[in-house]
């Protein structure tokens, strides 16, 4: 059976919005497809609302999305605060392993 056609960047897009409509603390989306698995959407999603736990790891939620069908990817969302983010962005933070800001995208709310 051939494999279905996958949109990452539209999908990547579509969730960053839903997740907008869903948490009114989400101020920012950023997609991070560098190094990643063509089937692979990794967000972190900058966050007002969330507690600052500046001290622990920062660590992604994996969603298995479609398993089992030619849709199927994964999709992995790491949720920070602003200050987190700041901290990322400054190299005082780390992201997961493997993952990147090199060619983030970043998604705002409509």
């Amino acid at each position: 059976m051939p494999a279905t056609q996958f949109d990452r960047d539209s999908m990547a897009r579509w969730y960053a919005n839903e997740h907008f409509k869903t948490d009114p603390g989400i101020e920012a989306v950023y997609f991070l497809p560098s190094n990643s698995d063509d089937r692979e959407i990794r967000l972190v999603e900058v966050n007002n609302l969330i507690a600052d736990r500046t001290n622990e790891s920062l660590e992604a939620i994996d969603f298995g999305v479609d398993r089992g069908m030619d849709s199927e990817h994964s999709l992995s969302v790491l949720d920070v605060t602003p200050a987190q983010w700041e901290q990322l962005r400054a190299g005082d933070a780390s992201l997961p392993a493997g993952w990147s800001l090199e060619g983030q995208i970043r998604y705002e709310p409509r």
